[in-house]
């Protein structure tokens, strides 16, 4: 009976390991995500702009129902006003300073200057995070790539990564 249970389980593992979508880290890779960033790009880039306007006149955009910010208009907030825009979104636009090496407890930390503060010498490294879905597609963009980004305000700790062609 032991044998034929060991048998069981060993050949489910074994085959566990054969299906392609089966990942134990739960980080789906996504193979397109940097052709798929760079193909929507000038998109993005034209869509953070107008949220950035909008957001600068306290018109903002809304996604789902909730209003999206820009990072930019964002940094420009002082404490109550954050609190005051607590159910708000924050669309980012940054190029990715480091990734954090794996962590099955936790989802994935990412530090990464804002675009319009890329070419100053003492830009202020940004800390996202991500869930670990995000994992495989943030290490293959990697350092220096410029990519977007929701965050839930007021502390960015939830952050979804936009334009990488993502399967729902």
């Amino acid at each position: 009976m032991i044998k034929l249970w060991c048998y069981f389980f060993l050949s489910c593992m074994l085959y566990a390991n054969e299906i392609p979508q089966y990942n134990r880290y739960k980080t789906w890779k996504n193979a397109d995500s940097e052709v798929s960033l760079q193909q929507h790009e000038k998109k993005l880039e034209s869509f953070y702009k107008q949220v950035d306007r909008q957001s600068q006149q306290r018109k903002f955009v809304r996604f789902n129902g909730k209003r999206v910010v820009s990072h930019t208009e964002y940094t420009k907030m002082n404490l109550a006003e954050i609190h005051k825009y607590h159910v708000y979104i924050v669309l980012s636009e940054f190029y990715i300073q480091w990734v954090s090496p794996h962590n099955n407890l936790d989802g994935v930390s990412v530090g990464g200057i804002l675009t319009q503060d890329a070419g100053d010498k003492k830009a202020q490294v940004r800390y996202f995070k991500f869930a670990q879905r995000y994992y495989s597609a943030l290490h293959r963009l990697g350092k220096g790539r410029k990519v977007y980004a929701y965050c839930a305000i007021p502390y960015l700790t939830s952050c979804i990564l936009t334009g990488i062609g993502e399967k729902w």
